[in-house]
């Protein structure tokens, strides 16, 4: 068994090179697409128009959603979470990049530099203000996406009521350092008026999740100089983490056999924050580490009288990362939440804030945790950053480690492929699971017999790909290693989740020829196990089937008979290959109703195209 190791130039957004051309590469790169659920598409037909705002304008994005608030913003084209920027101000930034308001690419053609995501303003009323006017903002180029190239840039415009114009005021390129910086513009005297607006544009590919940008805490007022730099805002910077160990979800009837909870419950919890306040004043008396922990209504655990110094000894302007209990206090007792015995699928909701002072947003003072018990295993959180593929993985595969906690029957694989450069329609791959060696993929315990073909999903981020009842594989209480292999090299791209860090093993290529992701993120798939999803008739991907062809005797000693020639136009030709597991091709030549194929005993993929390389038909195949 040989494992190769790949070295990464950057811990986010580079590649993993390999030694020549040919060779398996690992590579992150840019999303063409995030999926929008049919509610966020409901809730952005709905937005309603509203008079001009009112000084002051403030926005730092920490509420839940997808679009801009729309009493601020009087467009919807960027992206508002809380996973893809890096240490942001406070929780929550708007996000540009080459992806439209409903999470497709803008042009999946256009790689050059051309006019994106754009975010404009209400109309604000600046007929009176008492003195100067101001408007401030921080950006971030990247974050954990993909980050600008020196010529993508971001722009600020006035809206000039005389002209009916739009003015630049500002902008900046890419290629910088991936930190937040502020900005102060001053807003002069030409543009106050009843109708005043701003906007900013960014300039990148528009092809998906390229050319990255963050905007966090827009700040619009009077009566502000230069110096008025400070938000006077105590803020969570990052979502509420999981509250198990090594997973984001386990299966409820696995947790229900675990003896002893700490072997997969967290007893404390790591939460970030940032002191958005001014170091010279008195430090504002803080209250940290409140937090509830329910099911179903029922507390589990919770910390009613939180720890009222924690905070100290922490800096101001800086993200902080904060134990919950606090460990430095023996009098805390850990976390203890897991409930002593689940009879099915179930939600535990933690809830953590604080208190002490009065802040100017609420949505920011509270992060909330749906922590899931279902019957997948997850190391992922659900949001994809960035889209994870190898090149040249012909016959190889791509799969992580997960340490199962009990013995069951593997339904099946969640899936989220990413569309990207490639036209992976009809590429097909199947689902395997390799036994542990000493931590590496070792023997081969499964592979489906089915060919499945890569699906996008049209309202949310997985896919249930089933395996048929006759190939469902049991798989022992032990350390396995499951996920996908590529028929052919067209990489498929999977989403990946860039804040999952350290969380997974993932290895891709060959038994015989390893190599170990160190990648820092999770591949974005989920094993399933006992049962189907409710939904499964409605979500099941289709097979690699275009017509109704069979290849039968299967098994057979090489003399083969391919039904369904005879439905085909006269123009239509057919070619087949055949390819061992390992993607290399053997044998081929045009379809007949009858092949004898010259194979050694062992497994094959049998392939059926048309002349335009399309494929028609896919199957594996037994040679005895």
């Amino acid at each position: 068994m040989i494992l190769r190791f790949k070295l990464t130039f950057s811990l986010f957004f580079s590649l993993s090179v390999g030694f020549c051309w040919g060779q398996r590469q690992e590579r992150l790169t840019g999303l063409q697409r995030v999926p929008v659920t049919a509610e966020e598409t409901i809730a952005l037909k709905h937005k309603s128009q509203n008079s001009a705002v009112n000084l002051p304008f403030e926005d730092d994005f920490s509420y839940k959603g997808r679009w801009p608030n729309p009493a601020l913003w009087a467009d919807s084209n960027v992206y508002i979470n809380q996973t893809l920027a890096q240490s942001p101000i406070t929780l929550g930034v708007a996000t540009f990049d080459g992806l439209d308001k409903f999470g497709f690419a803008y042009n999946l053609n256009r790689q050059a530099t051309d006019t994106a995501d754009v975010l404009t303003s209400r109309s604000i009323d600046l007929s009176n203000p008492v003195d100067s006017v101001y408007l401030s903002f921080y950006y971030q180029p990247g974050g954990l996406a993909e980050p600008p190239s020196t010529q993508d840039s971001l722009t600020l415009q006035f809206w000039n009521e005389s002209d009916s114009s739009w003015t630049s005021i500002w902008r900046t390129f890419g290629g910088g350092l991936s930190v937040f910086e502020q900005v102060m513009i001053p807003v002069p005297d030409l543009f106050h008026n009843p109708n005043f607006r701003f906007r900013f544009t960014s300039y990148g590919s528009l092809a998906g999740t390229f050319d990255v940008w963050h905007l966090d805490y827009v700040r619009l007022d009077d009566q502000r100089t230069t110096a008025d730099t400070l938000l006077q805002d105590i803020a969570f910077t990052r979502p509420h983490p999981s509250l198990l160990q090594r997973y984001e979800a386990l299966p409820w009837f696995h947790v229900d056999r675990i003896v002893n909870p700490a072997q997969i419950a967290k007893p404390d919890l790591r939460l970030f924050y940032r002191r958005n306040v001014n170091p010279a004043q008195p430090r504002p008396s803080m209250f940290l580490g409140e937090f509830t922990i329910t099911q179903n209504g029922t507390v589990l655990d919770q910390n009613g009288q939180p720890d009222a110094n924690l905070d100290d000894s922490h800096p101001s302007l800086e993200e902080v990362r904060y134990p919950v209990p606090d460990t430095a206090d023996a009098g805390r007792a850990r976390l203890s939440y897991l409930p002593t015995s689940l009879s099915g699928e179930t939600t535990l909701i933690s809830t953590h804030t604080y208190s002490g002072s009065n802040q100017n947003y609420s949505a920011n003072d509270t992060v909330v945790k749906e922590q899931h018990f279902k019957n997948y295993y997850a190391y992922d959180d659900g949001s994809a950053e960035r889209g994870y593929e190898i090149l040249n993985n012909q016959g190889g595969f791509i799969v992580q480690r997960y340490d199962l906690l009990g013995s069951d029957t593997l339904k099946g694989l969640y899936l989220y492929f990413s569309p990207a450069f490639y036209n992976i329609k009809n590429k097909g791959f199947t689902i395997v699971a390799y036994s542990n060696n000493s931590g590496l993929p070792g023997n081969l315990l499964f592979e489906s017999d089915s060919v499945y073909e890569p699906q996008y999903s049209e309202h949310d981020f997985y896919l249930p790909y089933a395996l048929d009842s006759s190939e469902q594989a049991a798989i022992l209480n032990q350390t396995v290693f499951i996920g996908i292999r590529q028929v052919d090299n067209t990489p498929l791209t999977l989403g990946y989740d860039a804040n999952a860090q350290d969380a997974t093993t993932a290895f891709y290529g060959e038994v015989n020829d390893l190599f170990q992701s160190f990648l820092p993120g999770s591949i974005m798939m989920r094993p399933y196990f006992r049962y189907q999803p409710a939904n499964l008739s409605a979500d099941k991907p289709k097979l690699l089937t275009k017509q109704n062809f069979s290849l039968y005797p299967n098994p057979s000693t090489g003399r083969v008979r391919l039904q369904g020639l005879e439905n085909l136009e006269p123009q239509q030709e057919l070619y087949y290959q055949v390819h061992s597991l390992k993607g290399q091709l053997l044998q081929e030549g045009k379809a007949q109703e009858e092949l004898y194929l010259n194979l050694a005993p062992g497994l094959y993929i049998f392939h059926l195209q048309e002349r335009s390389g399309s494929a028609a038909f896919t199957t594996k195949l037994n040679i005895r």
